[in-house]
C-alpha cells in the first residue's frame, strides 16, 4: 500500500488537543473574552498592524471586510474589481451586499490580478475599491497595485486566506492595503478549527468591524470610540447596553478556539519554513512544469500549482497512487454556477479560463516532507502533460 499523501493536514498537534483539554478542565469562559482580545493582540503584532478582529471563519472575515468598507468613512462608489481566480466567499460578500462587482483576469506569472486587465476596468468603469487575493502564498504584484490604487483612489483589500507568512521586501502580505482577511480553517497555516481575522491599520476600520462583528453594540470597542457614538446618538449609560450603531452580525468566535490560536502561534514558523522548503524541491523537481513566481522574499507556500494539458488523467492517477490533487482553488469563478446566475452569463477571461482547464495543485502541508514530494513528482511526470499559458 502507497502512503497517503493528503492535501491538508491536521495542524494542531496532541500537544495542543492536551494542553486543551485541560484548561476546560478549569471550567474557564468560553465565550468571547480575553483570549481572544490576547489572541488578536498576538496576531495583529505578528503581521505587523495595528489590530486584528477574530472571527469565526475567513469566509465571515470577507464578509465583514466587505461590510466595514461600506461603513467606514464615505465610499466613493459601491464598484469593486475582484479576481477571477478566487473562492466563493471572496465574491459572493460584495454580490450579497449591493456592490457591482467585475472580476479581473489572472496575471499568468503569479496567478493574482492582471495588472493590463485591471487598468482597463479602471478607464471603464472607475472602480472604488479593489480586492487582490495573494495565491497559495504568492503576492498579487502588491508594490505596483498600491501605486495603482494611489493614482486613482481605490481602496486596496487583501485576501490573504492562503498566504500567512508570506513577505515582501520584509513586509507580511495582509499589511499593505486597507484591511485584509486571514483563515484558520483546518489545513491552513495554523488551525483554530474554525476561525479567521480582519486586520487593519487604521483605527476606526478595526472599530467599526469590531461593533459589527456582534450585533453592531458598542460593547468590546475602545472607551474614546463608545464615548463618540454615544455623544452622536446621545445614548444613556442604560440605553448603551443594547444599543446597535450599525446593521451588525454574529459572527464571534469562542475562548476555546484563541486559546488553541495562542498556542498555534507558537509553530507557525516552522509551518511556514517548512512549506517553503516542499515548494523549491517541487519547482525543482518539476522544472519542465509551469511554475507560479513572484516578487516574495519569502513564500509560506500553500500547496504547488501548475499547468497539465490533462488534469483529470493526472487527478485519477494521483488518487490511484493515494495522493490528493485538485483544481487550481476553484478555476474561475466566471465559469461558477452561482457567478453567472448573478451575471446572467459566463464571464470568459483569457488566463483565468486556462486556469479553470488546465490547473492542478499538489499537497504542500506540515505532514509531508523531501521523499514525500519526490514521489509525488515522480507519479506526476508518469501521466502529466506539461501546458504553458497562450
Amino acid at each position: 500500500m502507497y502512503k497517503q499523501i493528503g492535501l491538508a493536514s491536521e495542524t494542531i498537534p496532541k500537544e495542543h488537543l492536551d494542553r486543551l483539554s485541560e484548561w476546560i478542565k478549569t471550567y474557564p469562559r468560553l465565550t468571547q473574552g480575553e483570549k481572544v482580545v490576547e489572541f488578536e493582540s498576538l496576531f495583529a503584532q505578528y503581521i505587523e498592524v495595528n489590530d486584528s478582529t477574530f472571527i469565526n471563519s475567513g469566509s465571515s472575515a470577507n464578509l465583514l471586510m466587505a461590510t466595514t468598507n461600506l461603513f467606514f468613512k464615505d465610499l466613493r462608489n459601491k464598484k469593486i474589481g475582484i479576481p477571477a481566480l478566487s473562492w466563493s466567499t471572496t465574491v459572493s460578500p460584495f454580490i450579497q451586499l449591493g456592490y457591482q462587482p467585475y472580476l479581473l483576469d489572472t496575471d499568468p506569472i503569479n496567478l493574482g490580478v492582471n495588472i493590463d486587465n485591471l487598468y482597463k476596468l479602471i478607464k471603464e468603469e472607475d472602480i472604488g475599491s479593489l480586492i487582490l487575493v495573494h495565491v497559495l502564498g504568492h503576492n498579487s504584484s502588491i508594490e505596483k497595485i498600491l501605486d495603482i490604487c494611489e493614482e486613482f483612489d481605490i481602496r486596496l483589500l487583501e485576501d490573504n486566506c492562503q498566504s500567512l507568512g508570506s513577505t515582501v521586501s520584509g513586509k507580511s502580505l495582509g499589511s499593505f492595503g486597507l484591511a485584509s482577511t486571514f483563515s484558520f480553517f483546518y489545513g491552513h497555516h495554523i488551525s483554530t478549527i474554525e476561525g479567521g481575522c480582519l486586520c487593519s491599520n487604521d483605527h476606526e476600520f478595526n472599530q467599526v468591524s469590531k461593533s459589527l462583528r456582534a450585533h453592531g453594540w458598542g460593547r468590546n470597542l475602545d472607551l474614546e470610540f463608545q464615548k463618540n457614538l454615544r455623544s452622536k446618538y446621545n445614548t444613556s449609560d442604560f440605553r448603551d447596553l443594547y444599543t446597535f450603531y450599525f446593521p451588525g452580525y454574529n459572527l464571534r468566535s469562542t475562548e476555546l478556539n484563541a486559546f488553541l490560536g495562542l498556542m498555534q502561534m507558537s509553530i507557525l514558523d516552522e509551518y511556514c519554513s517548512k512549506r517553503s522548503i516542499l515548494f523549491n524541491k517541487y519547482r525543482e523537481e518539476l522544472s519542465n512544469f509551469w511554475c507560479q513566481e513572484s516578487s516574495n522574499d519569502f513564500i509560506s507556500s500553500f500547496a504547488y500549482a501548475t499547468l497539465v494539458k490533462n488534469p483529470e488523467e493526472v487527478w485519477i492517477h494521483l488518487k490511484n497512487k493515494n495522493i490528493e490533487s485538485r483544481p487550481l482553488i476553484a478555476g474561475s469563478i466566471g465559469q461558477q454556477p452561482f457567478w453567472k446566475e448573478y451575471s446572467g452569463r459566463s464571464t470568459s477571461l483569457k488566463y483565468a479560463d486556462q486556469v479553470h482547464l488546465y490547473g492542478i495543485y499538489l499537497p504542500v502541508n506540515a505532514d509531508i516532507d523531501i521523499s514525500d514530494v519526490h514521489r509525488i513528482c515522480t507519479e506526476f511526470q508518469k501521466v502529466a502533460e506539461p501546458y504553458n499559458f497562450t
